[in-house]
């Protein structure tokens, strides 16, 4: 009726094709603005691509060069059951690109569950420089890295959403309609083996990560659907599937425009009291050195240590563990420290693991200097206790201080963070592949997998390791400080490296290795009253 207005059509179909919108001439140059106000006959035309066209086309009006802006939300669920136990994790987040404002790109997403590692993770593009940063689950900063971009460069895409944003029309094999309304299914050129090693790198459980990056292509089935919303692209949807003899893993990740062709100011995370300069790390360092100096000022001080150590060489062979814990306690007297090292060893080094009959074994030991100067090394067993006086014993800070001084023999760090909250305050220092391999040469040299010398091999805890090879995913050494005083030192480090056990009864050869530590040393109120023991039977 003239005079009335008229509301958008129902879109047609048409096999094989996308509805992209109305038009108001047949040459479909002019786009019909709805609603309409009817004063003369209309006739609208219907305008149509073919699948490829329409993926082309919709990529390019969303995220193409001439796009001033866009945003999009993302979640990737997972889901695994391994040996009957069911696992899950989550990620969510959004990411957004703007081509007016200091920061161009700015992706913030979080983790939770089993199956991923707990906390955030930021990228940040301000001109040609890119920050990555992760925080945990606590808001602690856990791994900080700047990387220099091209002017080319635009904005960083998931690894799972590479189809949309990274490949070139001729990796699209095919597009193809699914029985639900809008939802098309893409057949690209990634293989299902090349999906499985991607999607490893995701998962925060070493055993599931191993099986997943070992798996043959036709373990795994991947599929990617993707919807429009006229010329544009709407929602991206990855799905991937394994299921075999012990596990059965689900991971879909679905991502959805909300804003596309307005280009706004990001507003990103700040990160204010990072210390990113070498000048400014130092400046930090020593802060918290001087809190763990005071600390081994005292008259008397005790703390109490675990030092859970790994190396994996995958799925196939299992992981090598070590634990050492215990206490550790002392007492100043002049320049002269009386020490009570209590250690528990328990690894897979021993005589029925990896160095079979080397006469490696699980021990329990006492290392106490007593009051008379005299060293003696206890052995710690059910019904006796052995007792051996160590003549000659060459005292060495690391024996004075047990695996304390680990700030010191970290190397070099990426970045320092200084949290203060209420009379609580966390020094946090990133660590570099230098700093990491620092690190890991000085544990190889503290932790004595045989401190009563009966082995016949040489026995590192991480192997004979390439230094040079050491790469870092996350590593950071936390010094936590309550009321002026040290209250605890935290380390933590995954990454991988070359290494080999000489003389093992497997890994003789080099290669490589996932590695794990955790270390946390905990100050104890009872070592303020420590004084050494005057007898040996005391000290058992």
């Amino acid at each position: 009726q003239k005079g009335s207005s008229l509301a958008k059509p129902s879109d047609p179909q048409k096999s094989g094709f996308v509805f992209v919108g109305w038009y108001t001439d047949a040459s479909l140059t002019q786009e019909a603005s709805v609603p309409l106000t009817v004063n003369s006959d209309i006739k609208l035309y219907a305008r149509f691509l073919s699948l490829e066209e329409a993926f082309q086309t919709a990529r390019e009006n969303t995220i193409g060069d001439a796009v001033p802006g866009f945003e999009y939300a993302y979640t990737m669920n997972v889901t695994a059951a391994y040996l009957g136990v069911g696992l899950a994790g989550k990620n969510v987040g959004t990411a957004k690109y703007s081509t007016v404002g200091e920061v161009s790109f700015y992706d913030e997403g979080v983790n939770t569950g089993a199956l991923l590692a707990d906390g955030s993770r930021y990228q940040i593009r301000r001109g040609t420089t890119l920050q990555s940063v992760a925080l945990d689950d606590t808001g602690k900063m856990k791994d900080y890295a700047v990387t220099q971009v091209g002017a080319d460069y635009k904005y960083d895409s998931s690894s799972l959403a590479k189809v949309i944003f990274d490949y070139s029309d001729d990796q699209i094999e095919s597009i193809s309609p699914t029985p639900n309304k809008n939802v098309y299914e893409i057949n690209a050129s990634m293989g299902a083996s090349g999906a499985a090693a991607l999607i490893a790198g995701y998962v925060n459980h070493p055993i599931i990560e191993g099986i997943l990056g070992e798996l043959p292509a036709t373990a795994a089935e991947t599929k990617l659907f993707v919807t429009f919303d006229g010329d544009r692209l709407k929602s991206y949807t990855y799905e991937f599937a394994v299921e075999i003899s012990n596990l059965t893993f689900n991971l879909t990740y679905t991502l959805e425009f909300t804003d596309v062709g307005n280009a706004k100011t990001i507003v990103a995370k700040s990160f204010e009291n990072v210390a990113l300069t070498p000048s400014e790390i130092t400046s930090v360092k020593n802060e918290a050195l001087s809190i763990l100096t005071a600390f081994k000022n005292k008259p008397a001080s005790g703390y109490d240590f675990t030092v859970d150590t790994g190396v994996d060489y995958g799925a196939t062979t299992g992981e090598i563990n070590a634990t050492f814990d215990g206490s550790a306690y002392r007492k100043k007297d002049g320049s002269e420290f009386f020490f009570h090292n209590d250690i528990q060893i328990d690894s897979d080094y021993k005589n029925a693991d990896l160095y079979k009959n080397k006469d490696i074994e699980d021990v329990h030991v006492k290392l106490t200097k007593l009051a008379n100067g005299e060293v003696h090394i206890i052995e710690k067993k059910l019904l006796v206790d052995a007792t051996e006086k160590l003549d000659g014993f060459t005292e060495s800070n690391a024996t004075s201080f047990y695996l304390f001084d680990v700030l010191s023999n970290s190397g070099d760090y990426s970045f320092a963070e200084k949290i203060t909250n209420g009379n609580e305050i966390t020094y946090v220092f990133g660590l570099t592949n230098g700093g990491a391999a620092t690190l890991i040469a000085w544990l190889n040299a503290s932790l004595d997998l045989d401190p009563l010398d009966r082995a016949s091999a040489d026995v590192l805890v991480y192997g004979d390791f390439d230094a040079s090879s050491l790469l870092v995913d996350e590593g950071t050494v936390s010094v936590t400080v309550k009321s002026g005083a040290l209250a605890a030192i935290d380390v933590t480090l995954d990454g991988s490296f070359t290494t080999a056990f000489e003389g093992s009864a497997e890994f003789t050869d080099a290669a490589n290795a996932q590695i794990k530590l955790d270390m946390s040393i905990t100050a104890n109120a009872d070592g303020d009253t420590f004084k050494p023991f005057e007898t040996v039977k005391d000290a058992k």
